[in-house]
């Protein structure tokens, strides 16, 4: 995780009147999840509540299964994508309907109980109004700090598609889970 991005939401936490998005961005493997969940764990530690979801990988013999998705108002973990039917097909992947809709509960219910919500992931399939776009939308309206995990490749028409004038880009690199 970068050194100054905990001072830096810290700071945003304290400009209220400034209204930002932070996205933490970077490319397939390059550690999204895994600093978005320090970050949530050190945000906690500073007295700051924190909501939304989380996807971490599900790896099996060092390849990518599947996703789990976390809410951290919670804690709960529910199975969100995997290889195989059923589901509703994105990608590579089949997303559990009823994962999808804890996820988007998830996010609602933090924009309205957490001062930090995160949203893993928003990509293509929120680009075209699906996944977690409902709650995405929300979230920007709210009084909270939204942290997005947004591929590299997407950060610039994700700006341009859910309209965000100030956005604070952390771009990760490094080849680590995500």
């Amino acid at each position: 995780m970068p050194r100054d991005l905990l001072p830096r939401l810290l700071a945003h936490l304290d400009e209220p009147a400034a209204r930002r998005c932070v996205i933490l961005s970077g490319g397939i493997g390059a550690g999204k999840t895994r600093t978005a969940e320090t970050l949530a764990r050190d945000l906690a530690a500073h007295g700051v509540s924190v909501g939304g979801v989380l996807a971490p990988r599900v790896l099996s013999d060092g390849e990518t299964i599947g996703y789990r998705i976390r809410d951290l108002l919670t804690g709960e973990e529910r199975p969100f994508a995997r290889l195989e039917p059923p589901g509703v097909s994105v990608g590579r992947f089949f997303v559990s309907e009823g994962s999808l809709r804890f996820a988007l509960a998830a996010i609602d219910r933090a924009t309205k109980e957490a001062r930090v919500v995160f949203a893993d992931e928003v990509g293509r399939w929120e680009l075209g109004g699906g996944g977690l776009s409902p709650a995405v939308r929300s979230l920007l309206a709210s009084l909270a700090l939204p942290v997005l995990l947004v591929r590299s490749e997407f950060v610039a028409v994700v700006v341009q598609a859910f309209s965000l004038e100030e956005v604070d880009q952390v771009e990760l690199e490094g080849a680590h889970a995500s």
